[in-house]
């Protein structure tokens, strides 16, 4: 499963449907295309609260999970 952070309980789909996103933003951030400190505060809120985890606790996981991901891709 493509994931934001390690943790991750709901796939990136449900995230999207849940918060009325089009199909492929989450996945931008989630692949690295984009950089996870650019995303808008209040999706980062919504999928905290669906998530179960505290906002600021999900950005630095985000934000740790994104940098894993970008060391490994340039090994």
């Amino acid at each position: 499963m493509l994931k934001l952070y390690e943790n991750q309980k709901n796939t990136i789909y449900k995230l999207q449907k849940e918060l009325g996103l089009p199909p492929t933003t989450l996945y931008h951030y989630a692949k690295g295309r984009r950089n996870i400190d650019n995303i808008p505060a209040f999706w980062l809120i919504q999928i905290s609260q669906i998530e179960g985890v505290e906002v600021n606790k999900l950005f630095k996981e985000m934000k740790k999970y994104q940098e894993r991901l970008r060391n490994e891709t340039n090994k």
